[in-house]
């Protein structure tokens, strides 16, 4: 029997319908030239240069770990203290253009149109941005439901993250397409039974138009 069609679509935040941090450095760099010495030492946020994010891509250190530690040093070198959330703050003081990510904002409205269940599954939304942020923003009340792990505590990629998701949207994991910015979710993902799609951080376009193939959905406009 051919598989059954997808009724549902769940969606990480960051990477996916925020623009990756990799990205919004550089942006708030612009506007704070002290941070590109530490960049550039660096060798480059997120680049095979970066040893700090080939470890978390080895899986030795994690996503919460990394960000921590380069907020750290961004902050130290504007002469303020930053943790995560105040450098996270200071990305989303951009223009929203420049970390919304249109695109998927667009799948979602058509998924929500064609009267298909939409979800997010996020391991830092909370713990990055805050409560206060969340509730404020209105591109996030498109979602019917939204599984934090900073409030369940359950991390992708863990199985019983996936297992969450799928319960929140009423769905069986083979009636769901799932998008994530990180290799380890998607493997994790499609092992769980979902249809995953890796989004790479510097080209999304082409992942978003295979969601809105397995969806049934037109072509971006």
């Amino acid at each position: 029997m051919p598989p059954p069609e997808p009724r549902g679509l769940l969606l990480d935040i960051g990477g996916v319908v925020h623009n990756t941090g990799v990205r919004l450095v550089g942006q708030l760099a612009e506007r704070e030239p002290a941070m590109w010495p530490v960049i550039e030492e660096i060798g480059g946020i997120g680049s095979d240069r970066d040893e700090l994010w080939q470890r978390m891509l080895r899986r030795q250190v994690s996503e919460r770990e990394y960000w921590a530690q380069r907020a750290a040093e961004f902050g130290a070198a504007v002469g303020e203290t930053w943790d995560t959330r105040a450098m996270m703050r200071r990305f989303y003081e951009l223009p929203e253009q420049e970390w919304l990510c249109a695109a998927t904002v667009e799948l979602m409205v058509d998924t929500k149109a064609a009267g298909l269940r939409l979800g997010a599954l996020t391991n830092d939304m909370t713990a990055f941005h805050g409560p206060g942020w969340v509730e404020q923003q209105e591109h996030l009340k498109l979602f019917d439901v939204i599984v934090d792990a900073s409030l369940t505590g359950v991390m992708k990629p863990d199985p019983r993250a996936f297992r969450q998701g799928a319960e929140a949207l009423g769905l069986p994991a083979e009636q769901i397409v799932f998008l994530d910015d990180m290799p380890w979710n998607v493997e994790a993902g499609r092992r769980a039974g979902l249809a995953a799609v890796l989004v790479p951080w510097d080209d999304p376009g082409p992942a978003i138009d295979t969601a809105r193939n397995l969806l049934g959905l037109p072509p971006r406009r």
